[in-house]
């Protein structure tokens, strides 16, 4: 099936340069376990719930075999997902200027934004919505901020720069390029595993600095082992907003970058599947990087 564009990120396609980045063969599993009440962005996110539909000692109408199901409940932008690029808008003024008092409008292409009132209904989200997200077959990188640092884990509220990014690519001898993904380590998962609400309250993530250097470097998606790839505070969304809005790049969040980290995979093949969800500003992922 043709797949057509969506925002920067490449027609999926399995080349010899990418099966090139195939070496050992191991597979690394960069998603999170979901888990009864596990952090969420905010109040307003509903956390990971599951409750029995179908239990083996129920009737059935099937014996001797004995189903089991359940209903999982949760919003989209919890656990390990990617955004789709109708998730975030940016309020503007008629100069296209961020204002508080202006529209909100999203990504339509590059240079390019639409009025997001324009793009929903009832049924949800119609444009750039997640289940026009191809397949995603890409080049990898992972940049390991916190080993950069020499430490496990960097501490909450821990603002990365540009010049945290170079360090990292320097000390890795990683070359970024064109339609490459860059996964950030900061060490923060494990603040996820734990509840701690610094992860949710005080997070380790990028400024636009070093968004802006990654992107002049080639990278068409990026992703983090943090909730939401940027550094917060402050909120005001500005790396989401001049990836999303402006450039066509979307995020995975809260992924496992540990077993990578510890291995020193530092590229890698990467393939992700969003689930066809119509009308989605996101779907749950299980992202694999083989290596």
């Amino acid at each position: 099936m043709p797949h057509t564009p969506y925002g920067q990120l490449p027609i999926p396609r399995l080349t010899p340069q990418l099966l090139s980045l195939v070496k050992s063969g191991e597979v690394y599993s960069l998603g999170v376990d979901f888990q009864e009440g596990m952090l969420t962005p905010g109040a307003v996110m509903k956390s990971y719930s599951i409750a029995p539909h179908l239990r083996h000692s129920d009737p059935s109408t099937i014996d001797p075999a004995a189903p089991a199901a359940e209903v999982i409940s949760m919003s989209i932008h919890v656990g390990t997902h990617i955004d789709a690029l109708c998730h975030i808008a940016e309020k503007q003024d008629a100069a296209g200027n961020p204002d508080s008092q202006g529209e909100p409008r999203i990504y339509a292409a590059a240079g390019e934004t639409i009025p997001s009132s324009q793009s929903a209904s009832s049924d949800g989200q119609r444009h750039l919505s997640i289940e026009q997200m191809p397949p995603i077959v890409m080049r990898g990188v992972l940049l390991d901020v916190a080993g950069q640092k020499g430490v496990d884990m960097l501490p909450p509220a821990t603002i990365i720069n540009a010049d945290d990014i170079l360090a990292a690519q320097t000390r890795q001898g990683t070359a970024i390029g064109a339609d490459t993904a860059v996964l950030v380590r900061t060490g923060s998962i494990a603040r996820l595993r734990a509840g701690d609400s610094a992860y949710r309250d005080a997070q380790t993530g990028l400024d636009l600095s070093a968004a802006q250097c990654l992107v002049e470097q080639g990278m068409t998606l990026v992703g983090a082992d943090n909730m939401a790839v940027e550094a917060m505070p402050p909120y005001d969304h500005s790396v989401h907003r001049f990836l999303l809005v402006h450039s066509g790049i979307t995020h995975v969040e809260n992924l496992n970058l540990d077993e990578l980290a510890a291995a020193r995979c530092y590229e890698f093949l990467l393939l992700i599947a969003p689930l066809k969800l119509t009308g989605a500003t996101g779907s749950w992922v299980n992202p694999l990087a083989i290596t």
